[in-house]
């Protein structure tokens, strides 16, 4: 449905490569195999546009070139499509480059060996549950991590209970803490490699069992990260994971001196600010979903 069309916004792409790649000259035997069978009259017109030399790039041959070239197209099949409830969906840009960005973020170390957080703002709307999703697999799929434990953080039962969903529906269901001693049985005991849990339950865990676990290799992704990190439950949470890499995802950081996000997660990693989704329709699409659900629920 046209709702769910978007644009595709490049950030990596350079103009000379793409110029290169589209006034590329093919040879005939390619040709022979593109232009046959039912396309073979499209080859006159074709020979005609590489005859007239160089044109401008158009948003078409924009788009084809960052979302067709061979390496990108089997990069977004490969990592970037996921079966939501047996619905496929294929990341937008915002999430496809946040998770680029986070992957080359990660994998840069301080002088006590611990990878680099920081604070992905991403506005309402942009999908912030499925990027967690598909930055999990791949962080699960990258050569240089081995092993990852991921620790999905809330501050609130139901979006513990929607992020739990969302990941089961995509086919990677995390074992969800219900309690302190849970928790602590799942992390120590290394029972499962995706855990959801409520900010709260480290302080609960730490109650029962002093447990610490020094491994760089434990990435906890933080949801609505700007509301409990400054206070005795995220505090009890980095002393039971000092070396983890801590990844905060909110809509709306705070930047006040005395309690920064950006200060306390290591810096911004990328942003995808609410005029961006206007620019985008997004919000304004959100906006009708959420006066549906009104309504309905009336």
């Amino acid at each position: 449905p046209a709702k769910f069309w978007s644009l595709w916004k490049e950030r990596q792409d350079k103009e000379a490569a793409m110029a290169q790649s589209i006034h590329r000259t093919l040879p005939d035997e390619t040709k022979d195999a593109l232009f046959s069978g039912e396309f073979a009259t499209a080859r006159r017109f074709f020979d005609t546009l590489e005859a007239e030399g160089v044109r401008e790039i158009t948003e078409q041959d924009r788009a084809i070139y960052s979302l067709c070239r061979p390496e990108r197209l089997l990069e977004l099949v490969y990592k970037f499509t996921v079966f939501d409830g047996g619905i496929k969906k294929i990341a937008r840009y915002q999430q496809y480059f946040a998770i680029q960005r986070i992957l080359t973020h990660v994998k840069q170390r301080d002088t006590e060996g611990r990878r680099r957080g920081g604070i992905v703002w991403h506005t309402q709307g942009s999908g912030k549950s499925l990027t967690m999703v598909m930055l999990a697999r791949a962080l699960a799929q990258e050569p240089d991590i081995h092993n990852p434990r991921i620790v999905l953080v809330t501050d609130r039962k139901d979006l513990d209970k929607q992020l739990k969903e969302t990941f089961a529906a995509c086919d990677m269901a995390p074992q969800r803490a219900r309690t302190g001693r849970d928790l602590l049985e799942l992390v120590s005991d290394k029972k499962a490699d995706l855990v959801t849990t409520l900010v709260h339950k480290f302080d609960k865990a730490l109650n029962v069992k002093k447990y610490r676990d020094e491994s760089p290799d434990i990435f906890m992704l933080i949801d609505e990260s700007h509301r409990t990190q400054f206070g005795n439950f995220a505090a009890r949470m980095r002393q039971m994971f000092p070396n983890a890499c801590y990844l905060g995802f909110t809509g709306t950081p705070l930047m006040k001196k005395e309690k920064n996000n950006f200060a306390k997660f290591g810096g911004l990693i990328d942003k995808y600010a609410i005029d961006q989704a206007v620019a985008d329709s997004l919000v304004q699409y959100e906006m009708s979903l959420n006066v549906g659900r009104i309504s309905s629920m009336r």
